[in-house]
């Protein structure tokens, strides 16, 4: 067998096989390596042993392999990026230090060093969970891989720009409001209050801008009530 961390080589199956290919593969494996059988080395059928019990745990289990699924893509885009970026190098000495880089963050991804991104938060036993709570833990673990895969990026001086979801546009408007609310409480308060008045009429910039968000809420408050 030969030496990898990819689950499904592992266990010498495709990425889109059953949940019975998986069970049967591990069987004859596991069957062939057992240290009480295997005629080699014993510590090494024991090494082989170990991985394909990892693997078939997580494979074997539709929550851990849809998350496992959901991580293995994420590295192969990183390959994807490495690979690119060793091909863009113009100079010799650049190219050889940049493949040297490389191979160093390959090895240092969230799924090749899980001591360094805690595989905990990854990979969770869902075992005696419901369906609800297994989709609930699913999203969590993927958003956590999310963020240490956008910090992996961010390291290696990648400038990452997300899309306007209708999702990330509701948490800007949710912030802006919860800002304005809070805002609108400390005005009120006396103290407060005084010292705000007392810095609008200071600061001819603070005024400047102030007024001119007062006369942009003005024009649109104007305009809602001519179309109503």
């Amino acid at each position: 067998m030969k030496s990898t961390d990819n689950y499904y080589e592992i266990l010498e199956v495709n990425e889109n096989a059953s949940i019975e290919v998986i069970d049967k593969a591990y069987r004859v494996l596991a069957k062939k390596y057992h240290p009480d059988v295997y005629t080699g080395d014993k510590k090494e059928a024991e090494r082989i042993m170990k991985k394909l019990n990892e693997a078939y745990d997580v494979l074997s289990d539709e929550s851990k392999r849809s998350n496992y699924d959901f991580i293995l893509k994420k590295k192969k885009e990183l390959d994807s990026i490495n690979k690119s970026t060793n091909y863009s190098s113009t100079e010799d000495n650049s190219s050889e230090k940049s493949s040297i880089n490389n191979n160093q963050y390959e090895n240092d991804t969230p799924l090749n060093n899980p001591s360094k991104y805690d595989k905990e938060n990854f990979v969770v036993d869902t075992t005696f969970m419901d369906d609800k709570q297994k989709k609930k833990i699913e999203k969590k673990l993927q958003e956590r891989y999310v963020e240490a895969y956008d910090n992996y990026l961010r390291s290696r001086g990648y400038r990452l720009k997300y899309k306007w979801t209708f999702k990330r546009i509701l948490n800007v408007f949710l912030t802006i409001v919860c800002v304005l609310i809070i805002f609108t409480i400390l005005f009120f308060i006396p103290p407060i209050h005084e010292y705000l008045i007392n810095l609008y009429n200071s600061n001819i910039i603070l005024k400047v801008f102030v007024d001119t968000i007062i006369s942009i809420f003005s024009t649109i408050g104007t305009i809602f009530k001519t179309t109503i």
